[in-house]
C-alpha cells in the first residue's frame, strides 16, 4: 500500500506558500483552499490511502465541487512530489514553455529576415571563461554544467556591441526548454527607453509581467530554488559604460554596485541568473572583485567573454582562404553582422566584396535597403531610407534611448522626415498614394527595425552594430558643442565598437571629432579610441592596465608606453618598436604574425616582461625559460606568494590586487617574480586572476615560512 513520507507541517506549510488555507479538521485528511482572485480552488490530500479514506476524500471532494470550487483529490508521496506538483500547475509549466519556445521561433524567423532571407544559425565564436577553469570548448556545455549545480551562480556573458549577445541568451533559452527539467526560464531584454531607470523596480516589474497572478515573493522563492533561472540581456543598456573622468570612477561604480546588489540578494540557494552584457571594465577590474568578495561566498560567478569571430568558422574554408589568399585586412570584416553578410552572398557577390572591403558597410546597408523596396513596394531610393533612418538616430541621441514604444518610435520617423514623407508620397499615383501614416506603417516594419520588449510592443534597431554606424556618421557632422550637450558616453561608445570595421578615412573622422572632447574620458579610452580608429597610439601612455583587446595590424612606433600591463590580449600583425616601451608587462597575451623593431625579441632588457605568453608564426617571446627546480626562491617571491595566501589559498586573485599590495616602485621586480612562479607551477595565471597550485600548497607553506 502506498505510503506518505513527509512532516504534516512541512506540507501546510508549502501550501501556505502558495497561498492556500489549511483545513484540518478532516480525520487523515487535509483540505488546502485557495481564494484568490476568482479562482477557488480545494486540494484535498489524503494522508493515508485505505479505502474509508480515500472514499471520505471523494465524498469532501464532491462538496466543495458543489460550492463551486475546482477541487482535486491528490495522492503524494513526498514533499518534493507536492512541491513539484503545486510548482507545475501555478507556474503553468506546458504552457509558458511552450510560450517561451514560440518566442524563440519568433526570434529565429526575425533573424532570418534579416539574413535577406538566408535561414538564420547560430554560429559559436570563441570565448573565454573567468573566475573558474574553462573544461569545454563549447560554450553551452559550460553554462548548463554551471545551471545544474547545486549552489546559487551568476553567470555573466560578454561581448562587443553586434557580437552576438543577444542571439546567445535566445540559444540559451532554448537549451532550457528543451530539456525536460523542471525549470522554466524568465527572459528579458533590458533597453535604454524613457522609462524608469531603477534597476530594481525594472527587475521587479519583469517579474509581476512574467507571472501577473502570481505573488512576486512566491516567483522569487522559485528563483531561488533554482526553477526559475533568469536571462537578463542586455544588462549594460541602462550603464553610460564609459567613465567620464578619473575623478569619477568610484561614482561610476556605485551605479552598477547598486544593481548587482539586487542581482546579489536573489543569489541564495540554487539561484541562478544569467546577464548578457557588452564588454566593460566594469567586470575586468578590482571593484567587481571587490564586490564580489563581500557576499562572501554566498554564490560562484561564471564569466565569459565571447571574442571576435573565427572568419573560417562563419564562412568555411574556401571562402575563408580566398580572403587569405587576397591579404584582406581583418580589421574590415572581423564582425558579426558582416561576415553574416558575406556568408550569405553568392560566389560572384563575395569575390567583388573583398576586392573592396572598405566599401563593404555601404554594400550591405545597400543591399538590405534595396530589398525593402522590392519586399515593401517601397517608392523611396535606397539613399533616402537611409536619410530617413538616419534622422531617427539623430532624435534617438537626444533622449539616449535605443528602443521605444511603437506608438512613440512611428511619432519619431513622422516627425523627423515630415519633407521626405511628403515628397514620397507624390511618386505613387492615384488609388497606390499612401497616407503619411500609411508610409510610417510600412516603415515601423523596415527590415533595419526589430520589435522588442516583453510583448513586442517596442522598437529599435536590428543591432548594435547598424545603430553605432548611423551614430558614427552623426557624430561626424556634428559640432563639438552639439556632440558635449546631446550625446552620451553610451552612444558614443557604440560608434566607436561598431566603426572598428570602417575604412582608415571614416575612422579618422570620427577620431577628430572626439578628440574635441577628450579631457570626457578616462586615459584608458582614449588608449582604445587611438587603437580602433588610429589603428596606432596617438600619444605617450603610463599607468594603464588594458584588458582583453584585440589589436589588429597596429603599430606601437611613435610614442613611448611605460608602466602599463596588457592582460589577456590578442596582437595579430602588430609591429613593436622596443625603444618605446618602458617597464611594460604583456600577461596571458598571444602574439600572431608580430613582429619588432631595435631588437629581437621581447626581454627584461628591453624594458618588456612577457608573462605566460604564446606566439604563432612570429618570434617576438623569448625562448623556453629554462627552470632550476633547485634554485633559490627570491624575497620578492616569498613576498608574493605570502600575500597570495594572505588573500585566499584556493581562489583567484586579481593581479591588479596584488600589485597594489607592493610600492609603485616594484611593480617590475613583482611582475619578474610572478613570470618565475608561474614558470615552475608555484601558481597558474589565467587572464586577470592568479591562482594558487593546490597541489603546492605545502610545499609553498614551507617556502614563506608557515610550516
Amino acid at each position: 500500500m502506498k505510503k506518505y513520507e513527509f512532516n504534516i507541517e512541512d506540507i501546510d506549510r508549502l501550501y501556505s506558500s502558495y497561498g492556500f488555507e489549511t483545513n484540518s479538521s478532516h480525520q487523515n485528511i487535509r483540505v488546502y483552499l485557495y481564494k484568490k482572485s476568482r479562482y477557488y480552488g480545494a486540494e484535498i490530500i489524503p494522508l493515508k490511502f485505505d479505502d474509508v479514506t480515500m472514499g471520505e476524500a471523494g465524498r469532501i471532494k464532491n462538496e466543495y465541487s458543489s460550492i463551486g470550487f475546482a477541487s482535486t483529490v491528490r495522492t503524494i508521496s513526498n514533499l518534493d512530489e507536492a512541491d513539484a506538483e503545486l510548482f507545475k500547475s501555478f507556474f503553468g509549466y506546458d504552457a509558458t514553455r511552450t510560450r517561451l519556445k514560440r518566442k524563440y521561433d519568433q526570434f529565429i524567423t526575425k533573424q532570418t529576415r534579416n539574413l535577406l532571407g538566408s535561414q538564420y544559425e547560430y554560429i559559436e565564436s570563441p570565448f573565454e571563461v573567468f573566475n573558474t577553469n574553462q573544461i569545454n570548448d563549447k560554450i553551452f556545455p559550460l553554462i548548463q554544467k554551471a545551471l545544474t549545480q547545486s549552489t546559487s551562480n551568476l553567470i555573466i556573458i560578454e561581448a562587443s556591441a553586434g557580437y552576438g549577445k543577444t542571439c546567445t541568451a535566445y540559444e540559451l533559452l532554448n537549451l532550457l526548454i528543451k530539456k525536460e527539467l523542471l525549470q522554466i526560464p524568465i527572459f528579458t531584454e533590458l533597453s535604454r527607453n524613457r522609462g524608469a531607470k531603477i534597476f530594481r523596480y525594472i527587475l521587479l516589474d519583469e517579474i509581476d509581467l512574467e507571472f501577473p497572478s502570481l505573488n512576486s515573493e512566491l516567483v522569487i522563492a522559485e528563483i531561488q530554488k533554482g526553477r526559475i533561472p533568469l536571462i537578463i540581456d542586455g544588462f549594460d543598456e541602462l550603464l553610460d559604460k564609459v567613465t567620464m573622468s578619473e575623478n569619477e570612477m568610484n561614482k561610476s561604480f556605485e551605479e552598477v554596485e547598486t544593481m548587482l546588489d539586487t542581482i546579489g540578494s536573489l543569489l541564495v540557494d540554487k539561484a541562478k541568473v544569467i546577464l548578457t552584457t557588452r564588454r566593460t571594465a566594469i567586470f575586468n577590474g578590482l571593484d567587481f572583485d571587490n564586490w564580489l568578495s563581500k557576499w562572501e561566498d554566498k554564490f560562484s560567478v561564471t564569466r565569459i567573454s565571447i571574442k571576435e569571430p573565427k572568419i573560417k568558422d562563419w564562412l568555411g574554408e574556401n571562402r575563408f582562404n580566398v580572403i587569405k589568399g587576397n591579404n584582406v585586412p581583418i580589421q574590415y570584416i572581423a564582425n558579426p553582422v558582416l561576415l553574416t553578410y558575406l556568408k550569405n552572398i553568392n560566389e560572384e557577390e563575395f569575390y567583388q566584396e573583398i576586392s573592396n572591403p572598405e566599401i563593404l558597410i555601404n554594400h550591405y546597408f545597400d543591399k538590405m535597403l534595396e530589398r525593402e523596396r522590392e519586399r515593401q513596394n517601397l517608392l523611396i531610393s535606397v539613399d533616402k531610407q537611409y536619410e530617413i533612418f538616419k534622422n531617427v538616430v539623430r532624435l534617438l541621441l537626444e533622449f539616449d534611448i535605443t528602443s521605444e514604444s511603437k506608438e512613440f518610435f512611428k511619432e519619431i520617423i513622422k516627425d523627423q522626415n515630415t519633407k521626405l514623407l511628403d515628397y514620397t508620397r507624390t511618386l505613387y499615383t492615384g488609388l497606390d498614394r499612401p497616407t503619411i501614416d500609411n508610409l510610417v506603417d510600412t516603415l515601423a516594419t523596415h527590415a533595419l527595425l526589430d520589435r522588442k520588449g516583453r510583448d513586442e510592443s517596442q522598437i529599435g534597431f536590428i543591432n548594435d552594430f547598424v545603430l553605432g554606424i548611423f551614430i558614427g556618421e552623426i557624430i561626424c557632422e556634428s559640432t563639438i558643442d552639439k556632440i558635449k550637450k546631446d550625446f552620451s558616453n553610451y552612444m558614443i561608445e557604440l560608434s566607436v565598437t561598431a566603426y572598428r570595421v570602417q575604412s582608415r578615412k571614416n575612422k579618422a573622422l570620427l577620431w577628430d571629432k572626439l578628440m574635441g572632447l577628450k579631457e570626457r574620458f578616462q586615459e584608458l579610452y582614449l588608449f582604445y579610441f587611438d587603437i580602433v580608429l588610429k589603428e596606432a597610439p596617438m600619444r605617450e601612455y603610463k599607468d594603464l592596465s588594458i584588458y582583453d583587446i584585440n589589436f589588429y595590424n597596429i603599430s606601437f612606433v611613435e610614442f613611448k608606453i611605460s608602466n602599463t600591463v596588457f592582460l589577456n590580449c590578442l596582437f595579430k600583425r602588430c609591429l613593436f618598436d622596443l625603444n618605446q616601451f618602458e617597464g611594460v608587462s604583456f600577461i596571458d597575451c598571444s602574439f600572431d604574425s608580430c613582429t619588432v623593431k631595435n631588437g629581437e625579441y621581447f626581454d627584461e632588457t628591453t624594458g618588456i616582461t612577457p608573462i605566460k605568453c604564446i606566439q604563432e608564426n612570429c618570434n617576438v617571446l623569448p625562448g623556453p625559460k629554462y627552470i632550476d627546480v633547485k634554485e633559490e626562491v627570491s624575497q620578492i617571491e616569498k613576498d608574493i606568494l605570502q600575500n597570495i595566501l594572505d588573500i585566499s589559498h584556493t581562489k583567484g586573485h586579481h593581479i591588479m590586487q596584488l600589485l597594489h599590495r607592493f610600492e609603485k616602485g616594484e611593480n617590475k621586480k613583482v611582475l619578474i617574480g610572478l613570470d618565475n612562479l608561474e614558470s615552475r607551477k608555484f601558481i597558474d595565471i589565467r587572464g586577470n586572476h592568479i591562482y594558487p597550485n593546490i597541489n603546492k600548497i605545502q610545499q609553498i607553506k614551507q617556502i614563506i615560512g608557515i610550516i
